[in-house]
């Protein structure tokens, strides 16, 4: 997901060339981005932050509503994240001791077992009610775990300290959910480095 660093780069260059030169007179911009270590830098950022905050324990559903045939055209748009998160929405239809079945955005019937849920430390008659709608990932042909959108943010930098060249960049968890830049407008302090690439992570709480 390069949304972050793309979005940076179109923000610098317009202030510095203005936006009729950038879009009106075929200029062609290009980056030192590196695709490969956009995506692994990304992954990372989104994998520290989901563990950091499952650790804070489970804060609940996005909401709650009867069920019906059109219940994902109830869910705010705001709600809904890129494909390269690969989470997608749910709804909980039934819920017994062990087990609870669901049904995604995509009107495919799923179960989550109590493996996908033991990081709430909970079990599924205090995890849920009907009708709560959450997060959930695929992990097999009709099982789902259950996730959190993180509460914590934060961002990282990937850059050659000999050039100075930016590799990869990522301002948090989801430009879609957020499209404020971590890694350039926070103006935090870096958490990390190490060489031969400088790798720098900022966290949040929002």
């Amino acid at each position: 997901n390069s949304q972050y660093y793309i979005e940076d780069v179109r923000k610098n260059i317009i202030n510095k060339l203005s936006y009729e030169k950038v879009y009106n007179q075929g200029y062609n911009i290009n980056a030192p981005i590196n695709l490969k270590l956009q995506k692994v830098a990304t992954q990372s950022l989104r994998n520290g932050l989901i563990a950091y905050d499952r650790r804070k324990g489970w804060r609940g559903p996005i909401k709650n509503i009867k069920y019906s045939n059109d219940w994902f055209n109830q869910v705010e748009k705001k709600f809904i994240l890129e494909k390269s998160i690969d989470w997608q929405i749910a709804i909980v239809k039934e819920i017994d001791k062990f087990s609870s079945l669901i049904e995604t955005q995509n009107s495919i019937q799923g179960i989550i077992r109590y493996k996908d849920i033991s990081w709430t430390k909970k079990d599924f008659e205090e995890l849920f009610k009907k009708g709560d709608i959450i997060y959930v990932k695929k992990t097999d042909s009709n099982s789902y775990s259950l996730q959190q959108l993180p509460r914590i943010n934060g961002g990282i930098v990937v850059m050659d300290p000999f050039t100075g060249r930016v590799l990869a960049l990522s301002g948090g968890f989801s430009f879609r959910n957020s499209e404020f830049n971590r890694a350039t407008q926070a103006l935090r302090q870096p958490g990390s480095a190490f060489k031969p690439f400088v790798y720098a992570l900022a966290l949040e709480n929002e």
